[in-house]
């Protein structure tokens, strides 16, 4: 009798785990896991032919689309939500366009790709501009995020090879910051002419970054290689803009 009680409740015991792995490997953050680790490189370019045949980005959209922002418990939770909202739909976006050179060859008006074009989410639809600068810029007021959504062009900050989660969204958001700042196609320091070579980002988000700091280059330099921030702190520089590269960040 006991030996039969104990298969009983091993058989309920696997039965269990097996449950749980299921539904682990089915969550959101898992597919959506999977989808960047699959077709994103270390180095931030997407195979967008691939991806284009794959059903699971399809499933993904679909749980953002269906899933209710102020239902999740925290901001960090909404703020994960609402930057993986922003990186899939302009997946998505791509990927209904594709082939292209570049999300500026969209729509006939400058930016249609991010002004005039819609998504549907569960508050009706939106454009990706609306996305970032209501849902994220304004809710809550953090420079990192422009290290963490990516406008699917070469100058932006790379994509990550995996879902923002809330549990470890600090941690993201400070690598994404370092990654990007310290990336010389992105943003350099000429030493030698004392110029501070930086993104277009953070002319066009300026005042985002100055409610950090009082320059930007007190901002970029508390993210610098230690030698490099250094240097700006200790000298007077110039900071340059450089060009944007928009042309599409897809695998060769």
């Amino acid at each position: 009798m006991k030996t039969i009680i104990l298969m009983l409740v091993l058989t309920i015991v696997q039965g269990l785990a097996v449950e749980v792995s299921a539904s682990e490997k089915d969550s959101p953050d898992a597919i959506f896991d999977r989808i960047l680790n699959r077709y994103v490189s270390e180095d931030g370019l997407v195979d967008y032919k691939g991806l284009k045949k794959d059903n699971e980005i399809k499933k993904y959209i679909e749980y953002l689309s269906d899933t209710d922002p102020r239902s999740l418990p925290s901001d960090k939770h909404r703020m994960a939500f609402w930057i993986n909202v922003y990186n899939a739909f302009v997946i998505k976006g791509v990927l209904e366009e594709y082939p292209i050179k570049s999300v500026r060859d969209v729509g006939w008006l400058p930016d249609s790709f991010f002004k005039r074009k819609k998504f549907e989410i569960k508050l009706g639809e939106i454009t990706l501009q609306v996305l970032e600068n209501e849902k994220l810029r304004e809710a809550f007021r953090e420079p990192r995020i422009h290290f963490a959504i990516n406008c699917a062009s070469m100058s932006c900050p790379k994509l990550l090879t995996e879902a923002y989660k809330a549990e470890k969204l600090e941690e993201q958001l400070e690598a994404q910051a370092v990654s990007f700042i310290n990336d010389r196609s992105r943003n350099y320091l000429d030493r030698e002419n004392s110029v501070l070579y930086l993104s277009h980002i953070f002319k066009w988000y300026r005042g985002d970054f100055l409610k950090r700091a009082e320059r930007i280059e007190d901002y970029v330099a508390g993210y610098l290689n230690p030698v490099d921030a250094e240097f700006v702190r200790n000298n007077t520089t110039t900071v340059k803009y450089l060009d944007y590269d928009w042309n599409l960040n897809e695998q060769k």
